[in-house]
């Protein structure tokens, strides 16, 4: 290369160094004053997400989305949720009942609920061999009439099991009528005894020893069942009303019935049926018996 050439490219090389130099210098920014203020600087304010609270309390909703359960919030003044809408349950129409006796035994019994309250009540007592099943129909129709109704199982016989003890029986009724009368939706004060043949002996002695028992029903009553007496029962009770049904045929009866109801001192009625058989078993042979007597008793103890 001639001496030339070689000053053409180094005058080359200067001027492209110039060249880049010049445009660096262009591109940096030049620095722009800032204004002095003249007022006093206030905090900047926080920025606030505008997101809406989901149902669990979290944030994570977006803007303008549906959220029932803010929407059933109530307005001031609202209940927080309607009130409640009771239903009364209906009164069981019988509830089987369990019974102290003295002696520890449990004696089994049903209670037949009664519309009226307070209501008269009528107590049950079955026959030898017999159990509180035996006056349903008569317990239905009393319970339809407005009364409430306890038959009992008697110790040996239906549910309540055991041995027979009739030495035993007289507590057994008593403790049944305790039950009522701390029962607090029946009228104790007019309680009615019912009962078949030692059944019968059994209410008249307990009617006559209750101050609340307004009234006996006997029927196919005996002057003594097993050492279980009447002749001195009806002495004791005095002018309260008797009802004995008794049948022709039927051993000491209707021998007995009449003795029983010529002692009788206040307002009493007999009704002798023809070969009906003993005790409730003249429901069977006699179905009008059921109605004779729900009618006696509400001549005598009206339903308020």
């Amino acid at each position: 290369m001639s001496a030339r050439q070689r000053a053409a490219l180094v005058l080359a090389v200067v001027l492209v160094a110039a060249l880049a130099a010049c445009d660096m210098q262009q591109s940096s920014p030049t620095a722009t004053p800032r204004p002095t203020a003249s007022g006093p600087i206030l905090a900047a304010s926080p920025t606030v997400d505008p997101l809406l609270p989901s149902g669990d309390g979290n944030m994570g909703e977006s803007v303008g989305a549906s959220n029932p359960t803010l929407a059933g919030i109530p307005a001031e003044g609202q209940l927080l949720e309607d009130p409640p809408t009771f239903t009364p349950q209906p009164t069981s129409a019988f509830l089987p009942l369990m019974i102290s006796a003295s002696d520890g035994l449990v004696l089994q019994a049903t209670f037949y609920n009664s519309p009226a309250r307070p209501a008269p009540v009528v107590i049950m007592l079955h026959q030898v061999g017999g159990s509180r099943a035996d006056w349903e129909p008569l317990a239905q129709r009393l319970q339809a009439a407005g009364y409430a109704v306890l038959t009992v199982d008697l110790r040996g016989y239906g549910a309540t099991g055991g041995q027979v003890e009739w030495s035993l029986a007289q507590s057994d009724v008593a403790a049944a009528v305790s039950l009522v009368q701390d029962m607090g939706d029946v009228d104790t004060s007019h309680l009615v005894m019912v009962g078949a043949s030692i059944g019968a002996n059994l209410a008249l002695n307990a009617c006559a020893d209750t101050s609340g028992c307004v009234g006996a029903i006997m029927l196919s009553p005996g002057l003594d069942y097993r050492g279980i007496t009447t002749s001195d029962a009806m002495v004791r009770l005095g002018v309260r009303p008797t009802l004995i049904v008794a049948s022709e045929g039927d051993n000491n009866n209707p021998a007995d019935s009449l003795t029983l109801d010529g002692m009788a001192q206040g307002d009493h009625q007999l009704v002798v049926l023809s070969d009906a058989g003993h005790g409730t078993a003249m429901f069977a042979a006699d179905p009008s018996l059921l109605d004779q007597i729900v009618q006696w008793i509400g001549a005598r103890v009206p339903v308020p």
